[in-house]
């Protein structure tokens, strides 16, 4: 009878199993057909937007990325490199026969000759190397890694670096930040190698706006996603849009132009000219100072008078509901400024000290333009007042802080501003608006100003009210503008400061968000705001604890499970051991 007690359990024991197998099974089985995914990250970071989705389901032909971050890495860039084929990976959930990735290693197996051929080609590509320096017990080497890929598209091929370092070095905090801008700038470069038609983007010209130089930064990341140029108006009527035959109104050759401080009037043709392209339904970017510094007298003299600047827009801006009031704003919280102070033995010292003509603006609002950025830099910035327009509605971007002071026409201008207690936290006139976006319908500022007959109107297109359009104004025409050394023809990214020798501003950031946002990119915009933490291990604990840290995280978790599944069989065994009778 006990025999027979025990094989029924025997038995019924092996069907438990049997049934248990065949459950896990079926359940494979049907997830081999079904996909099922949770993100329990607080900060969602392997969540694709859904910009991005739409970008991937949008694919028509194969896109391959071939990513040279492989091989030996030191653990920053090992993060970079695991992070970019999560993203991939989730990616191609969306896609899989259309977005095709291949991690490569280029220094794999190559003897040093065939080696530097490789690395020749991969800059010749347009990629670039980053040298890294890793610290082991006692002893110090460098290795050479390259942070990028090459994404190809239908013969076509687009360079991507993945490492967002101005230098050709590496910590946790600027891996950190390329980790941050992983989804944009992959999405952003398949957008750029995909796209059929681009958007068409001209800088103004003629009026002693900024040259190329110090607007090369703006440029270079405007030309990834949109065709930039630069055009004079000269009174030609043709230098934006055309009126083709048979048209009614004008068309504009580009979809958005920039003014980037201008210091001499706008005659009244090419004011004429850009109130039409705006009626036409033209973005514009104004970046305009309202007072003239002359800082030529202020390096010379320790200081100047600044005075109105006379450009003739005022009457077109208050027509798009703008008004740049003639003033200057001092900050509390401002940017730095590197000056000689007193003698320092036989020679002048250099010192960092804090500006108030060069207001830090912190981003506060919620707008996809400022979301999520860094501080603007401002230089010798002007308050901006808004006029209602029934047809058209403001939103202010950017504001100075509680800290703020305006100093009206004329103002005297001084170094020794950086030794003085000013008082600003008694005597302000706080959050000064600095940036303004204005979108709508506008009114012509020519409108019931032009001595023409209808006729010759109606054969140069004039339209009085404007299509559905949007500008944005900033008082300060020096914040688009990036550092420059002119002696070498080269210059620096817009946002960086030499004092720390790096891209600390968010100034790039924000003139990139608004053009997108003006040119309804704004699915750019959402992917560039995300933001992942940086959780960083303690590099002098794991130096001093290494061998500990270690044990912690590979010995302990063994020995647990080991732990748990002998008591498992302990009390298994208990619960079925029965004594006998």
């Amino acid at each position: 009878m006990d025999l027979a007690k025990r094989t029924t359990r025997k038995v019924a024991g092996l069907l438990q199993f049997a049934i248990g197998v065949a459950s896990v099974l079926l359940v494979l089985f049907i997830g081999s057909f079904t996909r099922l995914r949770a993100d329990l990250t607080s900060d969602k970071r392997y969540t694709l937007t859904p910009a991005t989705m739409e970008l991937v389901d949008s694919l028509k032909d194969v896109v391959f990325v071939k990513i040279y971050l492989s091989g030996e890495l030191p653990a920053d860039l090992q993060r970079l490199s695991t992070s970019l084929r999560d993203l991939l990976d989730e990616m191609r959930v969306r896609n899989p026969d259309l977005l095709q990735y291949e991690f490569t290693d280029p220094s794999a197996g190559l003897d040093e000759e065939t080696r530097n051929k490789a690395y020749e080609q991969l800059q010749k590509e347009g990629l670039q190397y980053t040298s890294i320096r890793t610290r082991g017990k006692g002893s110090q080497s460098e290795v050479i890694v390259w942070p990028g890929a090459i994404i190809s598209f239908q013969g076509k091929k687009l360079p991507l670096q993945l490492l967002k370092s101005q230098l050709r070095a590496t910590d946790a905090e600027t891996v950190n930040r390329s980790i941050n801008n992983l989804e944009y700038d992959l999405a952003s470069a398949i957008r750029q190698i995909t796209a059929t038609a681009r958007a068409k983007v001209a800088f103004i010209e003629g009026q002693g706006e900024l040259d190329r130089l110090p607007v090369q930064s703006l440029t270079d990341a405007l030309n990834e996603q949109y065709d930039v140029s630069r055009v004079r108006l000269d009174g030609r009527i043709d230098a934006l849009s055309d009126r083709p035959d048979g048209v009614t109104f004008r068309l504009n050759k580009f979809d958005a132009v920039i003014v980037a401080k201008p210091d001499s009037l706008f005659g009244e043709k090419d004011r004429f000219i850009l109130d039409q392209f705006v009626m036409n339904g033209g973005k514009v970017l104004w970046a305009l100072d309202a007072m003239d510094p002359h800082l030529d007298s202020l390096r010379v003299n320790q200081f100047s008078m600044a005075t109105p600047l006379e450009l003739g827009l005022d009457n077109l801006l208050f027509a798009y509901g703008v008004r740049i009031n003639k003033n200057l704003l001092l900050d509390k919280q401002c940017a730095p400024i590197q000056l000689y102070t007193r003698p320092y033995g036989d020679q002048p010292k250099l010192e960092t000290r804090p500006f108030p003509f060069e207001p830090l603006i912190t981003p506060g609002g919620h707008h996809p333009i400022v979301a999520n950025i860094d501080p603007v830099r401002l230089r010798m910035a002007s308050s901006i007042d808004t006029i209602g327009i029934d047809s058209a509605h403001s939103t202010i971007l950017l504001t100075t802080s509680r800290y703020t002071r305006v100093l009206r026409n004329p103002v005297r201008i001084s170094l020794a501003v950086v030794d003085m207690d000013l008082g600003l936290e008694q005597n302000n006139t706080p959050f000064q608006t600095v940036a303004v976006l204005t979108q709508g319908k506008f009114r012509s500022a020519f409108a019931d100003k032009l001595d023409m007959p209808d006729s010759v109107l109606k054969a140069i297109g004039y339209r009085e009210w404007s299509r559905p359009t949007a500008q944005i104004t900033i008082s300060d025409g020096d914040a688009l503008a990036n550092p420059v050394d002119r002696e070498r023809g080269t210059y620096y990214p817009l946002g960086y400061e030499r004092a720390a020798r790096a891209k600390i501003f968010g100034n790039r950031e924000f003139f990139l968000n608004a053009m997108n946002y003006l040119l309804d990119d704004k699915s750019l915009i959402s992917i560039r705001s995300r933001a992942i933490t940086l959780r960083q291990l303690d590099p002098h604990l794991i130096e001093t604890d290494r061998v500990q840290v270690q044990v912690a995280n590979v010995v302990l978790p063994i020995l647990i499970g080991l732990f748990g599944a002998l008591a498992f069989h302990l009390l298994r065994k208990r619960r079925y051991t029965r004594p006998d009778a």
